[in-house]
């Protein structure tokens, strides 16, 4: 038996920190965007050396990261559950009501962008969507109307959302904590990956493989199953 789809969620809180959440799941996607983009940045600065043709260009920072959605908002009932099946609905007991686009597009605006009254500001957001996770706020957003009924109301529309990174200097310090090789790491083995690198990635040096494995109880580190935990200890435990 197959899971349910997961759909996109949105979660809205009061500041960078976010620790103090104001809803969770205060928007979730009718149908899932078809994809997303994401936006790395290094800030550079050109470091000259008279006489050379080249230019050797010198780390300066890593601005916050851009992430890019386009929804679909659908009006004519397609993406409800038992949407127009007249004898499901009645068997269920559920009187079948579209959701117009003009209310998801609302839903939308008020969880992501609109100014919240008691922080005076948009919400800070999470979006969640499988394993996939970005917090930040909403920079842009853009929405296309394509199909309207006879009365003029849109059936359809393609939102286009862009959002940036947003996270305080207390939690980037938290994760940059929690990032060190000084503390114990919990991981997920995913298809492909070897103790070696795992280790190389957390420590620094892949070394200390044989170390972990002994401590996980691993009997053949070789081979490695997709879904087991491991748990990689700090480095002064395995050095």
């Amino acid at each position: 038996m197959r899971g349910a789809i997961q759909k996109l969620t949105i979660g809205t809180y009061k500041d960078s920190d976010y620790e103090k959440r104001i809803q969770n799941g205060a928007f979730k996607a009718f149908i899932n965007p078809t994809g997303y983009s994401v936006t790395y940045k290094t800030e550079l600065e050109p470091g000259s050396v008279p006489g050379t043709a080249k230019t050797d260009l010198k780390y300066v920072a890593s601005p916050s990261t851009d992430l890019q959605l386009e929804f679909l908002f659908d009006g004519t009932g397609v993406t409800e559950a038992n949407s127009g099946i007249k004898l499901i609905n009645k068997i269920k007991g559920k009187a079948f009501k579209k959701t117009s686009v003009k209310d998801q597009v609302d839903a939308f605006y008020k969880a992501t962008g609109q100014v919240s009254g008691p922080i005076h500001k948009p919400y800070n957001v999470i979006l969640n969507w499988g394993d996939f996770e970005f917090k930040g706020v909403l920079a842009e957003f853009t929405v296309e109307y394509k199909l309207f009924d006879n009365e003029g109301q849109p059936l359809r529309a393609i939102g286009k959302a862009k959002f940036s990174e947003s996270i305080s200097p207390k939690l980037e310090a938290a994760q940059k904590k929690n990032e060190s090789p000084d503390v114990t790491h919990k991981r997920t083995i995913q298809a492909g990956d070897t103790l070696p690198l795992m280790t190389e990635s957390i420590y620094g040096d892949s070394k200390y493989y044989l170390e972990v494995a002994k401590i996980n109880n691993l009997i053949n580190f070789r081979q490695l199953k997709p879904g087991q935990e491991l748990f990689f200890p700090p480095l002064e435990k395995v050095s």
